[in-house]
């Protein structure tokens, strides 16, 4: 596979955030009891990007680079555009803390904030360890060392080395297209339309 780099202009006119947890659900026929178990690393991020009425040469630009990706074969890296930057204040330079984070943990161990600090990143920020985009579900506190746990979703895809970078500006996670098929319409204005459904490259 080869990583295709996603074009800047036009930006997109919106992208819709899905996700979706694997947990299989059991129900008693004699108690009504449920039993719920999770599938750890089933969770996965999924979307449909939309543009702007584009001129040609600004479709043949995306177009070029929809077939470029041929089909779900390749991967590029995507954010949300209106989150650029975490709600906390995102000091400090944090690293992924101790070999101690596995493929498929919910929590991240990090290290390298400014110590006994409060609201470093808020619920809803966004973090990329490697390729990979996470969001933060609990605000982020520090302890006396400079160390905070920070519950994610989804779940670590690889186990991240010991310290290993975790980026707070424009984070991108790794997607592909949802499907192999695209396309595109032209109006009689001689405006393009084009729109794409994304999945979190596995």
């Amino acid at each position: 596979m080869s990583l295709v780099s996603f074009p800047s202009t036009p930006g997109l006119r919106s992208v819709e955030f899905s996700f979706t947890d694997s947990v299989a659900i059991v129900t008693s026929i004699f108690t009504g009891q449920v039993q719920a178990q999770q599938w750890v690393g089933g969770d996965m991020w999924t979307g449909t990007a939309t543009l702007p009425p584009l001129t040609q040469p600004q479709a043949d630009r995306w177009i070029a680079f929809l077939m470029e990706l041929r089909g779900m074969l390749n991967p590029f890296q995507l954010g949300d555009p209106l989150k650029p930057v975490p709600r906390g204040s995102g000091k400090g330079v944090p690293v992924v803390d101790t070999a101690n984070n596995f493929a498929g943990a919910q929590v991240l161990l990090t290290r390298g904030w400014p110590v006994s600090s409060w609201r470093l990143l808020m619920d809803g920020d966004y973090i990329q360890v490697g390729y990979r985009l996470h969001r933060v579900i609990n605000p982020v506190n520090s302890d006396a060392a400079g160390k905070a746990s920070i519950a994610i979703w989804p779940s670590l895809r690889e186990a991240p080395a010991n310290g290993q970078a975790i980026i707070l500006s424009n984070p991108k996670g790794l997607f592909r297209l949802a499907q192999n098929k695209r396309s595109w319409s032209t109006d009689v204005n001689r405006y393009s339309s084009i729109s794409f459904q994304i999945q979190e490259y596995r």
